[in-house]
């Protein structure tokens, strides 16, 4: 083996003059230099297309995609249909690299011989960055080469809500042959699936084909928190929904009973959420909120599967207990009480006042291009 591998790296790019520049100059400035660096321009209309051609001048490694706009999904697989590299990661246009993320990631990949290395994610918001790996008896354990079985035995279920497990496609080094292999047995990526949780989707189908996996906590990625995700209303949010019945076959076809509560518990959660943004940015009605309610109820399958799988002896939470029960109005009221307690907490106040000063600091500084 190569012992210093081509990587692949594929931005998708959408719309983002204002981090960019940061995003691409992290990647020209990595210390590991066998790269391709493949972006693809996804229609943008602002500046970012001019930013990337400006920096191709500089950087032979820096290929063009120029395309309309189809979304992220199709992005991401527009550059891996031209990536020519033995590995293969992404970065999301508004986030950025430590300059030795890459050199870590394929150092590991070789040293270990595994088929997909995960690095530790660190959070940005404003000034403040913040490590989000998680620990405890559920986390996957750092600095051990985990193969399969056990690969799949233990920690599978982690996609359905059981453990933490990061399901994004970012901070992640991929061998692309194990790509290649699940591309030819399972939908990997499709325009059917424009939802939110592509990451989850990608990751969950591609895991029973990775062999071998690698974890360390040596941080290579920069997550920008409090972008144009981050407080304000979703409306492509409930498209998790859909993805929620997409695990529960996942789960039958694989025969994982014990994935059913977890993931029930996490689709109540996300119905939950989506109800505060309602609230919260639409100002819905309670006569909204409870069809909303009863609506996702009557037509999602995961919801009369799990119905009938939960015991009335059995402990769970009020979220949980009141869809279970089809108590809508109570279901309402609850999302008000949470409402109202959240506003009250000095940590969500301090949370909106520094989004809005971030808000206000990229306002000014776009009006000086």
């Amino acid at each position: 083996m190569n012992i210093c591998p081509l990587v692949s790296i594929i931005v998708p790019l959408f719309n983002q003059e204002r981090h960019f520049e940061k995003c691409i100059q992290s990647l020209s400035n990595q210390t590991y230099k066998n790269l391709e660096i493949i972006v693809v321009n996804d229609g943008s209309t602002d500046r970012s297309f001019e930013i990337l051609q400006k920096w191709a001048a500089k950087d032979w490694r820096i290929k063009i995609v120029d395309k309309k706009n189809e979304g992220l999904v199709m992005a991401r697989w527009d550059g891996y249909r031209c990536a020519t590299g033995e590995f293969i990661t992404t970065v999301d246009s508004d986030d950025y690299l430590p300059k030795n993320a890459i050199k870590i990631l394929a150092s590991h990949m070789v040293d270990k011989n595994v088929d997909l290395v995960q690095g530790a994610i660190t959070r940005v918001l404003g000034f403040v960055k913040k490590s989000l790996y998680h620990h405890g008896p559920d986390a996957f354990p750092l600095h051990r080469v985990v193969c399969q079985p056990e690969l799949f035995d233990k920690y599978y279920l982690n996609f359905f809500g059981k453990g933490f497990f990061p399901i994004v496609m970012w901070s992640k080094l991929y061998r692309k042959s194990v790509i290649d292999e699940a591309f030819k047995n399972t939908k990997l990526c499709s325009p059917d699936f424009p939802f939110v949780g592509e990451d989850h989707f990608f990751n969950m189908k591609l895991f029973p084909f990775v062999r071998s996996m690698y974890m360390t906590d040596e941080p290579v990625y920069f997550y920008r928190y409090g972008g144009m995700s981050t407080g304000h209303f979703s409306p492509t949010y409930p498209s998790l929904f859909v993805l929620s019945d997409i695990r529960l076959k996942l789960l039958d076809s694989n025969k994982l009973q014990d994935g059913y509560k977890s993931l029930f518990v996490e689709y109540c959660n996300t119905v939950y959420y989506h109800a505060h943004q309602l609230i919260e940015y639409k100002h819905s009605t309670r006569d909204e909120i409870v069809n909303f309610f009863r609506d996702e109820s009557s037509k999602r399958e995961l919801m009369h599967r799990m119905v009938d799988f939960f015991s009335a002896n059995e402990t769970i939470n009020q979220r949980v207990l009141l869809m279970v029960k089809h108590d809508y109005d109570a279901m309402y009221q609850l999302v008000i009480d949470e409402l109202r307690t959240q506003e009250r907490s000095i940590k969500y106040k301090c949370r909106l006042v520094l989004l809005r000063m971030i808000e206000f600091f990229y306002k000014i500084r776009s009006l000086n291009f």
